[in-house]
């Protein structure tokens, strides 16, 4: 009788020790896509902010191509990104110091 007692103990640790073997490995499993989870939400996060970024160029764009004929917008483009000045119109530069 002695040896089947043995042979039980032996036998429960024997189980209770590949169960807590396998929980440990759920665990760390369970905490490196926890992990991921939250690496995965922060890209989200970044790549839903560029695309309202870009959202916005995109309006701005279109704005644009929609009002392509207007002089004045012509007339502002051509001074602010192109520095250029109407004929006899005189430009003083200021220097900062």
């Amino acid at each position: 009788m002695r040896r089947k007692k043995r042979r039980r103990r032996a036998g429960n640790l024997l189980t209770g020790l590949i169960l807590l073997v396998m929980i440990l490995g759920v665990g760390v499993q369970l905490y490196r896509l926890q992990g991921q989870l939250r690496s995965a939400r922060d890209e989200e996060e970044a790549l839903a902010a560029q695309i309202a970024q870009l959202e916005r160029e995109n309006e701005a764009l279109s704005e644009d191509l929609a009002n392509a004929g207007d002089p004045s917008l012509i007339e502002k483009i051509a001074r602010e990104e192109l520095g250029m000045v109407m004929p006899n119109e005189k430009v003083f530069y200021t220097y900062g110091g």
